[in-house]
């Protein structure tokens, strides 16, 4: 029975970000996906973000006030180069901080809102590593996968050990490059000379195996990611294999 002059209002934030937050998200205008245009979003905002391809929304994430806007949209600025078939000037963003909705799913009610297609393809996703190197590769990447044949603006004429350059790639490159770091240190030593700029990381490749072991080394473009081990073998999922 209710209490005379008492009562309890609830708020129904489920209900309410359902009803308002989408005409809010069409109402934001969206910018190109670079470095510059995320260097001016405030930090330490925590929301949802949404990456837009040619007007359709293709990604819907979310992030904390520790990880903020910048960090995670950075990273997907970067996942985004070197891909065949996606051209990265052809996606912006649009982020919407959102002060409180720690107990609203908001990401999973705009995923089913909008039908983003990269979210759960393997989008964004870190290095699997090595023991996942031979199984399916993710969606995202079978649709479009990484392109060596990109001319590279940071491998400077000169002369590098095989270890150096390999390093140099794996710290720059926009996704995974993994090699045999731990083993090997005086095969890796002999030394490269880089005498033209902007090669391709084909390119690179076949220098540094020019100048390993013949018939011991081996390099595998997978779809997602570039491994070069001390190995001679077969992967059931992968774009080239270049061989010592």
């Amino acid at each position: 029975m209710p209490t005379p002059g008492f009562d309890e209002f609830e708020l129904d934030l489920e209900l309410a970000f359902k009803r308002d937050l989408p005409p809010f998200i069409e109402s934001v205008q969206a910018a190109p996906l670079s470095h510059v245009n995320l260097a001016t979003i405030p930090a330490k905002k925590n929301g949802v973000y949404l990456l837009i391809q040619d007007d359709r929304i293709m990604y819907v994430g979310k992030t904390d006030s520790r990880a903020g806007f910048q960090s995670r949209l950075s990273r997907h600025a970067t996942h985004i180069q070197h891909r065949k078939g996606l051209d990265p000037l052809s996606i912006s963003f649009k982020a919407i901080a959102i002060p409180v909705f720690k107990n609203a799913d908001l990401e999973g009610m705009l995923i089913q809102n909008y039908g983003a297609p990269w979210n759960y393809s393997g989008f964004g996703g870190n290095d699997p590593g090595r023991q996942r190197d031979t199984q399916e590769p993710a969606r995202f990447d079978v649709q479009y996968p990484i392109d060596i044949d990109i001319p590279l603006k940071f491998v400077p004429i000169g002369t590098y050990s095989c270890g150096e350059l390999l390093r140099i790639l794996s710290a720059n490159l926009p996704y995974t490059f993994r090699f045999e770091k731990r083993v090997y240190q005086e095969e890796l030593a002999a030394t490269v000379n880089v005498l033209v700029e902007n090669m391709t990381v084909r390119d690179l490749l076949a220098l540094v195996l020019e100048n390993l072991p013949e018939g011991e080394w081996q390099a595998t473009v997978l779809l997602g990611r570039v491994i070069l081990y001390r190995e001679q073998r077969s992967y059931p999922y992968y774009q080239q294999i270049i061989h010592s």
